[in-house]
Parts: C-alpha cells; structure tokens; sequence
C-alpha cells in the first residue's frame, strides 16, 4: 500500500501572482506580421460591404509601424484590395493582437 499527500494548498505562482491580462496566460502574443496578415485576411472579408471611399485603421502602435514599413507595401496592397484608401491610427491603448475597423 502507498501512501500519498493530497496538496490542499494553492500553489506558490498562484498565491502571489495573477494570469497574465496581455496573453491571458498563453505565454505567447501573436507577431506583428500575424496581426498584419490578420488585417489583410479581415479586410478582404468585408471589402464588398464597405460604403465610404476611406476607411480608419486604429491599431497597435507597433502594426502601425509594420503596416508602414517597405514604403507602406503591406499597406498599399490593403488598400488595392478594397480600392479604398485606409488611414492608419495608432493607438497605444490597444493590445497588439486588436485592431479596429471603422
């Protein structure tokens, strides 16, 4: 016969600390180009439905930053696909993998 504790306590990691709120405890945030491709994948979704001639962009500041990057390429073809012009705002308030479209 065996016998075994039974751990009644909470472990010591939860007692002093709490699930992480920017990767809700995954250990891991998506990449800035996966959010960037996340964009492109969104807009192509809805680029029939759009009324206005421009469209808002509010994300990250760091996509904002890719979004940009190479001369505004990843940008541009955005703006190809939906043949609407896209204004990026940066937001810093947004979590890295959000983005808004407006």
């Amino acid at each position: 016969m065996a016998i075994t504790r039974k751990r009644v306590k909470q472990s010591l990691e939860r007692t002093i600390g709490t699930p992480c709120p920017y990767c809700q405890s995954t250990g891991f945030v998506k990449s800035v180009t996966t959010v960037c491709n996340e964009i492109y994948l969104e807009m192509r979704k809805i680029a029939k439905h759009l009324e206005h001639p421009d469209v808002m962009l509010r994300v990250n500041p760091e996509v904002a930053k890719a979004l940009k990057a190479n001369n505004g390429r990843a940008l541009n073809d955005i703006e190809e696909l939906t043949k609407r012009t896209i204004i990026v705002k940066s937001d810093p308030a947004l979590h890295q993998e959000q983005f808004d479209i407006n």
